[in-house]
């Protein structure tokens, strides 16, 4: 485009499609972008605002390549930030997923030392209601954990 190749010669020649308007459809730009796999959110998101972008870009009379190279660098801090998030929960995550693997470990070192846990249980009396009552606390921290994660993740 900066080259002065038409709007529509430039989308075609991207998008591996005829487009024979200045602005494509969003569909056609998902499918030009879309891999193979299953078009998600954020791929169509990425669409629509490279759409929308064109369509200002048309109404205002901004030069379209300008308004598609800034809207590349949004999408690349974008995805260089989600990076950064991934890596900064990754600690997180592996410590929740060790932490909840530990009563188990215990158990069975307990076994292999021969105290009997699993005995203790399941003789139907404190030892189960203990047992209970572990599995629910940890299923709960564990939950609890998770929306922590999520909470973080979120933008």
């Amino acid at each position: 485009m900066r080259a002065g190749v038409p709007p529509g010669a430039a989308w075609s020649g991207v998008l591996g499609t005829a487009v024979d308007r200045q602005v494509p459809d969003v569909d056609v730009v998902v499918a030009a972008i879309d891999d193979g796999a299953r078009a998600g959110p954020a791929l169509r998101a990425r669409a629509r605002a490279v759409v929308a972008g064109a369509h200002v870009a048309a109404e205002t009379g901004a030069p379209l390549a300008d308004v598609l190279e800034h809207l590349a660098d949004a999408v690349a801090a974008d995805a260089e930030q989600a990076g950064e998030l991934a890596a900064a929960l990754a600690g997180p995550r592996a410590t929740a997923r060790v932490l909840t693997s530990l009563p188990v470990l215990g158990l069975l070192v307990g076994s292999a030392m021969g105290a009997r846990p699993w005995q203790v249980l399941t003789d139907g009396g404190l030892g189960s209601a203990l047992g209970v009552t572990g599995v629910a606390l940890v299923l709960a921290g564990r939950a609890w954990v998770g929306v922590l994660l999520r909470r973080a993740a979120t933008p």
